[in-house]
């Protein structure tokens, strides 16, 4: 009898214990992946639902049924499907014909541009009507307020704390507003097939590293076969294509390297068609070559006549 006594005691003490861890520290760790959730800044691009191309099936024949003419979207006749590819055609490292696999490549990775840009152009807009109402001394309302949060953290400007916030609003916003802003099509395009050899290096292939972004940190990266002893960065890689676009405009919007990129951008209005050559001379420490680098992708854009997308726009 005593026996059993004990062992219910043991028991129920057990029973209490992973209650209390239950329903008091449950709520606590809940609270805390709330908190740190909301601080993720999150983005549609998440949303977007992109084509797995199978085993034998051709992006041409993809884009063709979905009534993709890039010559017509040249002319500025046709707008641009939304067809999105999750990976890059394993047909273009096999193609010969260098002027059909430079359409193919320009075919798969316009749509993606335009998608960023679209969105990345809403949400200046959005950005725009609240700092509207502040300047009016309107209100603004707490999801707009959480919005803005969330910007702040994605385009990486710093607000040490709330006081900080309000002393400097002014400063702030401006900042904001200043890396929330589009990249004009021709460079991205320029830009990607100079970085990923048209699409056919390793890193393009297996991993959607289109624009040779570096990594440190922990996901997914890929070693460089020829990486100097002693260093320790790899080939940054996504899961689909349009990821690695938003995280390239995001490295050009948020990167000190490339703050004279967005001071050049600011000498054009929303509604003007922005001259990419000022931008592209920025870009000096994009790439180790400097200089030449930046002659390359402006060679890129001149032979390609890339300058015929910088009015592109996604069918409705």
């Amino acid at each position: 009898m005593y026996k059993r006594r004990n062992h219910t005691f043991i028991k129920d003490t057990i029973l209490i214990f992973f209650a209390t861890l239950f329903f008091v520290g449950g709520p606590v760790l809940l609270a805390n992946w709330q908190v740190n959730k909301s601080l993720q800044p999150h983005s549609p691009i998440e949303m977007i639902r992109s084509i797995q191309l199978r085993d034998g099936e051709y992006a041409l024949k993809t884009l063709a049924a979905y009534g993709f003419d890039i010559k017509q979207i040249r002319r500025n006749k046709a707008a641009v499907p939304e067809v999105f590819f999750t990976n890059l055609p394993r047909e273009l490292p096999r193609i010969k014909n260098s002027k059909i696999k430079k359409e193919l490549f320009f075919s798969v990775l316009l749509p993606p541009v335009l998608k960023v840009n679209e969105i990345i152009r809403a949400e200046r807009n959005k950005l725009k009507k609240i700092i509207l109402k502040i300047t009016l001394g309107s209100k603004v309302s707490e999801p707009e307020y959480y919005w803005l949060t969330q910007k702040l953290v994605q385009y990486k400007v710093k607000v040490r704390d709330v006081g900080d916030f309000t002393n400097r609003l002014g400063d702030i916003l401006e900042k904001l507003l200043n890396r929330m802003n589009i990249i004009p099509p021709e460079l991205a395009l320029a830009q990607a097939a100079q970085e990923s050899g048209w699409g056919t290096s390793r890193f393009a292939q297996q991993g959607n590293a289109l624009y040779g972004q570096w990594t440190w940190g922990s996901g997914c990266g890929m070693v460089p076969a020829q990486r100097d002893e002693g260093k320790t960065h790899r080939m940054k890689c996504f899961k689909s294509i349009i990821e690695a676009v938003n995280s390239y405009m995001l490295n050009l919007n948020t990167h000190n390297a490339y703050r004279a990129l967005r001071t050049a951008r600011r000498a054009f209005r929303d509604d003007q068609v922005m001259d990419v050559i000022p931008l592209v001379e920025t870009l000096i420490s994009y790439s180790e070559e400097g200089p030449a680098y930046v002659e390359k992708i402006k060679n890129i854009i001149r032979v390609n006549r890339l300058t015929d997308f910088s009015q592109a726009r996604l069918r409705s």
